[in-house]
């Protein structure tokens, strides 16, 4: 990491002012995340209008009431459930979440993330799902992201939109979005300390501090100033062998109120990540010894000139992962009329990686963009109205280098590449109460990106351990446009005061990344000329839903089901036995999800009113996930130029088709509470289009259990699979060697506390 510490001090003086500030517009989950038996933060359905006067600290019970205003069954974390877990990873946070996977793929927060299937592609890093700060893009220009410089703790809430109903946040995104709020010095501890430990090695702390000042004057204006700061860092040496992970992370916010109607705030994100990557094991592997490392190429020849792959292990090829992240900006809202304000948030990234894996990958990534933002939330025709609508462009200028892989070390070059990305997002949304009970909401938004590459390659001469000099093989000068207009109409129906019907038809597009149209092979088994032959994707999703909860607070649920008719949904597929993608003609996703909480008794142990009792409670989460390809998918291959990949009726491999959490909580009126929960995986997921080989269920047995021991000091432990069942949480698609399966984690504890003032 010295060379890493290097770059990033080098390259931090490139750094320009951008970054986020909006909060968000969602859509509330009738599931309780938090589920509070005392009645204290239970969610409360609500289609009152919401005025945001002066400073923008919202409160929850206003960001649930916007939620219930929007036609969709999306997902709202609040600051319990994430500090009331280990958060190091999104599995952590989002168990409970119906329609929604995370699954780990070696312990730490890199990981498998898909939303309705949308991303089923997704055998490395992160595609498909918008990740934001605070309502503004996170990742690279072309829609390419990754969760490792995320630290959960940093934030004060997460939002999940699901699927074509994140008309604001979908930019280039089949899957939705996730938002993360930061913390700020209105919500913060002047100091909060966290450490946490555990299994495999595992070792996390943190450090944080948030303050507002007192009020002062600038001119004749009244100002007030807060500030954000968080460090943390964590390691572990992982479950699977070669697979230790490191972290250190940044997280800053200063914000400065004008008046009451003017704010602007700075942030800032460091990241420090390394990883090993151990590799993927098959059914076979797995049983044997989940935690052998992976990676095993039979075949490859070093000494016949093969050198796209380490023909040995993960280890001995010393796979890895290791990169730097700065990101800054400042976001600027001005409220400049009653009811109505603008927003504008430059922003701006550096990236440095070193990668190795079948080849070692070098990157210097810069991404500039940012948000031109109006919303206006005026009576319309007497009714309560809000509208929005908004810019947002993006670029993204990428030199990627590519050496053979000795070892390691790095061999000769065989590839040196520029590409560039420009992407332009224009959204509008209305939502209008037509009646007290009765909202309607219209929208749509265009999108329009190019890839743009300029890449030469090169052939390097003699066997791939001798470090000679390359020769120029061929120079590619590849240029694509994608562009897609998507609507978007939807109700919600207030059946109660308390619960809801509501409903939503919506487009929306996603075009492929640079590093799927850079692999070598065609679909037809054709040699890569520039950029693949490969389409955007496209979906309609209609979603049909009903949420709320009892009057007395004591059931609550959200019942949801969706049809996604995709067009030219994009495949990880094998062609000539390589790794490459591929469009599907069209497929089709189906499913019903369900999440409820109750609770089952008060004063059960300790009687009394309020908070004087003790109580118990449940809450589950159930996905059914029934997704299809509706015609053949056809490839090259070595069976001839028309081989089969998919049959219609087969299953879109990559997801489980049943998927149920619970869990039991007991909360005591002293502050401690015991949560005993399951995660099945009921048939088992299927790891080929042809629906040949499957990674079979699971159903793993977790504890929780946690202490308020005063108000500054709580504690936490936990213990997960303590039935030390072998098992794949995450999976690999389509891997030409049947290498499918990411162990999960045996039975392992951890345990934790946390102080603040």
């Amino acid at each position: 990491m010295g060379v890493l510490g290097k770059t990033w001090k080098q390259r931090l003086a490139l750094s320009v002012v951008g970054i986020l500030a909006l909060q968000t517009i969602g859509i509330q989950v009738g599931l309780a995340q938090d589920g509070d038996p005392k009645g204290n933060d239970e969610s409360v359905v609500s289609m009152e209008a919401v005025t945001v006067e002066g400073q923008r600290i919202e409160n929850i019970e206003d960001v649930k009431k916007e939620f219930a205003k929007r036609p969709a069954s999306n997902i709202l974390i609040e600051e319990k459930e994430i500090v009331q877990s280990r958060a190091m990873n999104l599995q952590d946070v989002l168990q409970f979440a119906p329609g929604i996977r995370f699954q780990s793929r070696f312990g730490a927060d890199e990981g498998q993330f898909q939303i309705r299937g949308t991303s089923l592609r997704n055998n490395f890093h992160h595609r498909g799902i918008n990740i934001l700060i605070n309502g503004i893009f996170f990742g690279d220009a072309d829609g390419f992201s990754d969760f490792e410089s995320i630290d959960l703790l940093a934030y004060e809430r997460i939002e999940v939109y699901k699927g074509a109903n994140a008309l604001r946040y979908g930019a280039n995104s089949l899957g939705g979005a996730i938002n993360f709020v930061p913390r700020t010095g209105y919500n913060a501890s002047t100091l909060q300390m966290r450490l946490i430990a555990g299994s495999f090695g595992l070792i996390s702390g943190q450090v944080s501090s948030g303050k507002v000042t007192t009020p002062f004057k600038i001119g004749n204006m009244d100002a007030t100033a807060d500030y954000y700061v968080s460090v943390s860092g964590n390691r572990q040496d992982g479950y699977q062998d070669h697979s230790q992970q490191a972290r250190q992370r940044v997280n800053a916010n200063v914000g400065l109120q004008l008046g009451t109607h003017q704010e602007i705030r700075a942030y800032f994100l460091q990241a420090n990540v390394s990883e090993s990557i151990p590799g993927a094991l098959t059914n076979e592997q797995l049983f044997a010894d989940p935690r052998q490392v992976g990676g095993q190429t039979p075949g490859a020849n070093p000494a016949g000139g093969n050198f796209f792959a380490c023909s040995l292990n993960n280890q001995v090829c010393k796979y890895g992962r290791y990169y730097n992240l700065q990101r800054i900006g400042v976001a600027y809202r001005n409220e400049f009329a009653t009811n109505q304000f603008i927003e504008l948030i430059p922003y701006y990234s550096y990236q440095y990686l070193d990668h190795p894996i079948f080849q070692t990958i070098r990157q210097n990534n810069h991404n500039v963009g940012g948000e031109l933002r109006y919303s206006n939330t005026n009576p319309l025709f007497g009714k309560p109205n809000s509208f929005v609508v908004g810019v947002q462009p993006r670029y993204g200028d990428q030199n990627q280098r590519r050496f053979v892989n000795v070892r390691g070390s790095i061999g000769a070059m065989t590839q040196n590449a520029f590409l560039r990305t420009l992407y332009m997002g224009v959204y509008a949304e209305d939502a209008l109460d037509i009646t007290d009970r009765f909202t309607l909401v219209l929208g749509g938004r265009w999108d329009y990106s190019t890839r743009e590459g300029n890449v030469d390659n090169f052939s390097p001469v003699g066997p791939p351990t001798q470090s000679a000099a390359s020769t120029l093989a061929n120079t590619r000068r590849p240029l694509r446009h994608f562009d897609a207009l998507n609507p978007k109409v939807g109700f919600v129906y207030k059946t109660t005061p308390t619960s809801q019907v509501y409903f939503n038809a919506s487009r929306a597009y996603e075009a492929p990344l640079n590093l799927e149209l850079l692999s070598s092979v065609n679909a037809d088994g054709s040699a890569n000329s520039g950029f693949l032959n490969l389409d955007a994707q496209r979906a309609w999703q209609f979603e049909l839903g009903y949420r709320g909860t009892t009057a007395d607070k004591r059931y609550s649920w959200d019942l949801t089901a969706y049809d996604l008719e995709m067009e030219k949904e994009i495949l990880a597929s094998n062609i000539n036995n390589q790794g490459t993608f591929q469009n599907a003609n069209g497929t089709r996703h189906v499913g019903v999800e369900a999440g409820g909480a109750m609770v089952l008794a008060r004063g059960l142990f300790v009687p009394g009113s309020g908070m004087n009792s003790d109580s118990l409670q449940v809450r589950a989460a159930y996905t059914w996930s029934h997704f299809r390809f509706t015609e053949d998918v056809r490839g090259g291959g070595v069976g001839g130029p028309n081989v089969l990949i998919a049959a219609a009726g087969n299953t879109v491999a990559g997801a489980p088709e049943h998927n149920l959490t619970g869990e039991l909580r007991y909360d005591h009126p002293r502050g401690w509470w015991l949560a005993p929960n399951i995660e099945w995986v009921m048939t088992g997921i299927y790891t080929d289009y042809l629906n040949q080989v499957k990674a079979p269920s699971y159903c793993i047995v977790n504890f929780r259990s946690g202490w308020n021991v005063t108000k500054n000091l709580t504690l936490y432990a936990e213990g997960r699979n303590l039935s030390d069942k072998t098992y794949a949480g995450a999976v690999i698609v389509n891997d030409s060697l049947r290498r499918f399966a990411n162990p999960g984690l045996g039975i392992s504890a951890f345990a934790g506390a946390e102080f603040r003032f």
